[in-house]
């Protein structure tokens, strides 16, 4: 016998009036910046305070007309999505790989092979309902997940990855010291390059609205805020770059794999890989077994612990049937 449980899930009231108000308080903001220009420069500001009123509308008339409701069948969440609503993007129990705490509020991050998926606590209308709804998701997939701290990579998991590792530390280490033995120039060039960029994002629409809009504004005074700000992310940039990188944890399933890194997530579905080396490379006395992954844009390396490691990884590729492809090199390679 077939049985549905259906909750409330609207966003509550608190949220609405919080979109509201900055919607209609952009959309004066425009009309006091229309006003201001005056003449046929007037009518792109009316126009997007026109779009930030009805949004607001929209808003409201969301939350009253169109309830929405989040369902549990027996094998999958039915979440209501779409404008209003009433459209469903159906979730099997058995697509869910892994759940995880969300941080600030109560609530669970589902992730399937594919996509994440959220079921947040302030939606309910009570927290019996949210509670409710999460252990009968706890018990469909069969995940243990505590209720009072974030998972870590050791859990959440559905029970079943063929594998896991981590990347050994010499291969961190061969990664900064990669980085940093390149040419002085070159890094400076990199450096310039950025600061240019990310100045320039800034600056060239600045100076076209100061131009055409006759604002009238300091230069001086914007520069004396722009340049420090650019400056101060170009000194991000590079140590992000050149200081140690983190060591990743890899967990693979059948049809991809879950990287994580510090509180960066990635997955890499094995549909996308079109071919596979692995390439040894000597660093500190060890040798490391690199593996390299071709995606539709970029070549992936993930370094693999040990020989047994490298011998099931590849086993698992050969029978899924991806190509070996010996041309294949680490991305520090493909550069000067």
């Amino acid at each position: 016998m077939s049985s549905t449980l259906r909750y409330d899930y609207d966003i509550p009231w608190r949220g609405v009036a919080i979109g509201v108000g900055f919607n209609l308080g952009i959309s004066l903001l425009m009309v006091h910046w229309a006003i201001s220009i005056g003449g046929i420069l007037s009518i792109a500001p009316i126009f997007l305070g026109a779009v930030f009123a009805l949004l607001a509308l929209w808003m409201i008339v969301r939350r009253l007309v169109f309830s929405r409701v989040l369902e549990l069948t027996d094998d999958a969440i039915l979440f209501p999505s779409g404008l209003t609503g009433k459209r469903t993007t159906r979730v099997a129990y058995s697509d869910i790989m892994r759940m995880q705490n969300l941080w600030i509020k109560p609530g669970l991050r589902l992730r399937t092979a594919k996509k994440y998926f959220e079921i947040s606590s302030v939606r309910f209308t009570s927290m019996e309902d949210y509670c409710a709804v999460r252990n009968c998701v706890c018990s469909k997939t069969s995940i243990l997940l505590p209720e009072d701290k974030l998972s870590t990579w050791d859990s959440g998991w559905v029970p079943g990855p063929i594998l896991k590792w981590s990347e050994p530390e010499d291969y961190v280490r061969y990664q900064t010291c990669i980085a940093t033995s390149k040419p002085l120039w070159l890094r400076l060039a990199k450096a310039i390059r950025f600061f240019v960029c990310f100045f320039g994002f800034f600056f060239i629409p600045w100076l076209a609205l100061n131009y055409f809009l006759d604002w009238g504004a300091s230069a001086s005074a914007f520069l004396a805020v722009l340049i420090p700000v650019s400056l101060f992310f170009t000194l991000l940039h590079w140590l992000s770059a050149y200081c140690s990188a983190r060591v990743s944890h890899i967990t693979v399933f059948s049809d991809s794999i879950h990287e994580l890194s510090g509180k960066q997530m990635r997955d890499l579905s094995f549909e996308d890989s079109s071919g596979w080396s692995v390439v040894e490379r000597e660093f500190e006395g060890r040798i490391l077994h690199i593996l390299l992954m071709q995606r539709p844009k970029w070549v992936h390396e993930v370094a693999l612990p040990d020989i047994n490691t490298r011998d099931r990884f590849v086993q698992m590729l050969n029978e899924k049937k991806i190509p070996q492809v010996s041309n294949l090199k680490p991305s520090w390679e493909l550069k000067p």
